[in-house]
């Protein structure tokens, strides 16, 4: 089977468990590259490359959710059947995981047994929509105020020139989505957000509406990359809900 350029990690011969990694917005699957290492035998763990970044920089970046979660479910569903999975998305990569896993049961296949959702507001959330809109300078201010890993890459006008196209077409992404209309997703949810993030109340809450099963929401500590600052506790979280969700699976067979 030909590799598909929207999914990076080495496929497991017979894994138990699949976690599908979606990056946030202006990231790429690199953002997940030392996660890598908590896969295994029984877990295989594979990272969402977004057109225009990395090995796919050559690429025009997609404008829109919707058009990120078409390519991604098709190059999901042409993986090779087997195991279930699990979603985990960071930010816009939440909201793109969201809209996938609503497609692969449109086109009447398995979707995640569960979906993680950190540091995003609930789909029907109204969305700013100015961001997408500044000048480059502005732009990169932005970013590193939000992230200040990248004042370092930004200084750099080259580098800047490389970064600043897919973080403008993921923002405008995230300022211009609508929900997908349908019913909700049969998996359960999974909040998580950093105390000191913007993100609460109803925000937070409103992802309950985008499930049939179990709604659960978890606070650490850090801002909107807590995911990086509480790093060993997130993965600490998920993986108790992963061995928990491949023992119900061993049970059923």
């Amino acid at each position: 089977m030909t590799p598909s350029p929207w999914l990076t990690g080495i496929p497991t011969a017979d894994p138990a468990l699949r976690l599908f990694l979606f990056p946030h917005a202006g990231g790429a699957a690199s953002a997940y590259a030392h996660w890598l290492d908590r896969g295994g035998d029984a877990l295989e763990i594979r990272s969402v490359q977004y057109p225009g970044r990395e090995a796919r920089l050559r690429e025009r970046p997609l404008h829109s959710i919707g058009e990120l979660a078409d390519g991604l479910a098709r190059a999901i569903a042409a993986e090779r059947p087997g195991p279930p999975c699990v979603f985990f998305g960071h930010s816009m990569g939440a909201l793109v995981a969201f809209e996938v896993a609503k497609r692969l049961r449109d086109l009447g296949l398995s979707g995640p047994e569960r979906l993680f959702a950190a540091a995003c507001a609930a789909p029907q959330t109204p969305r700013r929509t100015t961001l997408g809109t500044l000048t480059d300078d502005l732009l990169a201010a932005w970013l590193i105020r939000e992230d200040p890993s990248c004042a370092e890459a930004l200084a750099h006008p080259e580098l800047a020139a490389l970064v600043l196209p897919a973080l403008r077409a993921d923002l405008t992404a995230v300022e211009t989505y609508r929900p997908t209309p349908g019913p909700p997703l049969d998996c359960p949810v999974t909040v998580l957000t950093g105390s000191d993030d913007t993100l609460h109340g109803v925000a937070v809450t409103g992802w309950r509406d985008h499930t049939t099963d179990e709604f659960r929401h978890h606070e650490f500590p850090g801002g909107h990359f807590f995911v990086r600052t509480s790093e060993r506790e997130v993965m600490n979280l998920m993986e108790d809900l992963m061995e928990d969700l491949m023992k119900g699976l061993t049970r059923d067979l």
